[in-house]
């Protein structure tokens, strides 16, 4: 069951990393009509080249480890500086606090706020619950 959740896991980065690649490159392009299959290849790079990186490159997955981590972190300081300069800087000023906290706009197209709250709540638990079962499963490897 493990191997069969590891292998859901990565399959579903590599789709989701994927789909980003080809549709930000659509944005950039107008003329570009996103399809499919470009996903589809796009996913099977992905993978296969994370494939080929364990395989064959072993020695230097520390290393990429490392670049990562900086990579992440330098992203969140530049989000975190870049949320709070540009408020003041493009004139509209900041959200308030019943914006932020209290109000409520469901511009999706779906009917339920429910349903459209709980999907749109998914994607933070994805992002916080996926470091916090690593930290679990490490604190269960015998030493």
């Amino acid at each position: 069951m493990n191997f069969i959740a590891w292998t859901f896991g990565v399959s579903a980065n590599c789709s989701i990393i994927g789909s980003m690649i080809v549709y930000s490159w659509g944005m950039f392009h107008p003329d570009y009509e996103v399809s499919r299959s470009h996903v589809f290849v796009a996913y099977l790079i992905i993978c296969w080249g994370a494939c080929f990186t364990v395989m064959f490159a072993n020695r230097i997955l520390p290393m990429i480890n490392r670049l990562g981590s900086f990579l992440i972190l330098g992203g969140l300081f530049v989000t975190i500086i870049v949320c709070a300069v540009m408020p003041s800087k493009n004139g509209k000023g900041y959200a308030s606090n019943a914006f932020v906290w209290k109000d409520w706009n469901n511009d999706t197209g779906y009917t339920s706020n429910g349903f459209v709250f709980l999907a749109g709540m998914l994607n933070g638990a994805f992002a916080v619950g996926t470091p916090d079962c690593v930290t679990h499963i490490a604190e269960e490897i015998p030493q």
